[in-house]
């Protein structure tokens, strides 16, 4: 049985310390809590960098100083996987700049952001360059269409589809659509039912107060599960949680609980072919 990687989410692009005091978005603060994670459970973290605003950027600087921060403190005992997100203001070609210029372990990626329909020449130039480069994408899929979309690009031979890792995304940020259990099934179907590829290892993130139960879910699916403040504050309870190194021990208990394994960062490379 593989064991499950637990990736902790804590800043994201939106919130702010107005949403939450805890919210890390200095350099200093998202090192500190990416550490606290990683002691918490978390064999990877998933990491936004914020500028003097708490505005989400693209900064190739910062995240730098994030990466190097963390290796410094703990080594390679943390998977770091920075993010391309858009956030309604960054092109395919300014999110891909600023991967290649940091040239991370791994990203995060929407597929409907670096290649949006009618725009994907420049979405797969990226895609097969992180693969000569080492650099691990996660393919972020917001729905069916998206995953649906994602196999039809990766069959034309537009994204390489040498075992590929998705992020299932359930909910959205609005509040009226907060992640459910049920919207997981037409993901699983898919991959399923699919002859295309050979998938790697799949995680799921969900919005609002059913975060644990949607990760749970997927868990004993045999997927893995990316928490934290990003899309969620609050623990199973319904109590607010001080910190995603919080919602990370809970989920750590939880998968133990179920008689399975916490995945080791090294662990997480091994499974996400990471060399």
């Amino acid at each position: 049985m593989s064991p499950t990687i637990l990736m902790a989410a804590p800043n994201g692009a939106r919130k702010t310390r107005l949403d939450h005091q805890n919210l890390p978005v200095t350099v200093p603060q998202i090192i500190e809590e990416a550490i606290a994670c990683q002691k918490a459970g978390a064999a990877m973290a998933h990491l936004h960098v914020r500028n003097q605003d708490q505005q989400h950027v693209l900064d190739s600087g910062l995240y730098t100083e994030v990466l190097n921060g963390i290796k410094e403190a703990i080594g390679n005992d943390l998977l770091v996987q920075i993010t391309t997100e858009a956030v309604g203001r960054f092109s395919p070609q300014e999110q891909a700049s600023c991967v290649k210029s940091v040239k991370p372990e791994a990203v995060s990626v929407a597929l409907r952001e670096m290649m949006p329909n009618g725009e994907e020449a420049h979405g797969s130039e990226f895609y097969h360059w992180a693969e000569e480069a080492s650099v691990h994408v996660q393919h972020i899929l917001y729905d069916a269409r998206d995953f649906k979309r994602f196999l039809h690009l990766a069959q034309k031979g537009l994204i390489p589809k040498a075992q590929p890792s998705l992020l299932f995304v359930l909910g959205r940020y609005a509040s009226d659509n907060l992640g459910k259990v049920e919207e997981l099934t037409p993901f699983l179907k898919i991959k399923r039912d699919s002859e295309v590829i050979d998938f790697g290892p799949w995680f799921v993130c969900a919005f609002g107060h059913s975060e644990a139960l949607c990760a749970s879910e997927a868990i004993t699916q045999g997927g893995h599960a990316r928490v934290g403040f990003e899309n969620n504050a609050y623990l199973k309870s319904g109590k607010e949680a001080n910190s995603t190194a919080e919602i990370i021990a809970q989920t750590y208990n939880y998968v133990l609980a179920m008689g399975k394994t916490i995945a080791t960062a090294q662990e997480a490379r091994n499974l996400l072919g990471i060399s």
